[in-house]
């Protein structure tokens, strides 16, 4: 399954190859939310390989445009689990500037993956979801001091900074340090800003928030695909 794709369908067929993987072994797709950074490759993703899409009614009305014909969609609420094959995935609302924006727990067997991106403000509710998960993907959007001395308009600045926006290093460190139990094996920080943050940054900040605990600890990068990870 995929999360989200803003990359064109032959960049994202070349990276699925470059971790032994095609885009037609996928079974589903399921979206965040409307932003084109999030969907503008979905549209013609599904219709070409005929895969199933799963999104709020918020998302897809809102991202009518990027998204086109997706005769296929089925829309899905947050707190219902959906069961695709082994997987159930379920939705929780988070705190970001789209119209019905959710990320995602995912669960096999006795494995839970916690899924954190694209939220200003980490709630009760996602601190709560994110318990007891085996694995993180977390968002580590940016550095405060570098996003406030960089090149941004001050408006999108303000906008990244506020509650429907980003979690910056310090905010995605608080939440790792909150939910951090003996049992969680890996941390994936996801989105990091090319313009406003520096890998290095995001990476201290998480493990300084980690204390004694240190699971293993991949930065993803906008590059690239991340190596696969067994869970």
């Amino acid at each position: 399954m995929l999360i989200d794709s803003g990359l064109s369908v032959r960049e994202l067929e070349r990276r699925l190859a470059s971790i032994g993987r095609k885009a037609d072994e996928l079974d589903a797709v399921f979206l965040t939310h409307e932003h084109s950074d999030h969907v503008s490759g979905v549209g013609p993703l599904v219709r070409r390989y005929g895969i199933p899409l799963y999104a709020t009614e918020g998302t897809v009305r809102a991202g009518e445009k990027s998204l086109g014909r997706t005769a296929q969609c089925q829309l899905i609420r947050a707190g219902e689990p959906v069961r695709v094959d082994g997987l159930a995935l379920e939705p929780y609302a988070t705190s970001h500037d789209a119209r019905e924006s959710v990320a995602y727990v995912v669960r096999c067997k006795n494995r839970k993956l916690g899924h954190a991106t694209d939220m200003g403000t980490v709630t009760s509710t996602a601190r709560e979801k994110l318990k007891n998960a085996h694995v993180l993907l977390v968002e580590s959007n940016h550095d405060v001091e570098m996003l406030d001395v960089g090149p941004y308009p001050w408006l999108v600045k303000q906008r990244i900074k506020s509650e429907l926006g980003h979690l910056s290093n310090e905010a995605c460190g608080n939440l790792l340090a909150t939910v951090s139990h003996d049992r969680l094996k890996q941390v994936v920080l996801m989105h990091l800003s090319q313009t406003n943050n520096h890998p290095e940054i995001a990476y201290i900040t998480a493990l300084q928030a980690m204390g004694s605990h240190a699971p293993q600890m991949v930065l993803a990068r906008q590059d690239r695909a991340t190596e696969l990870m067994e869970v």
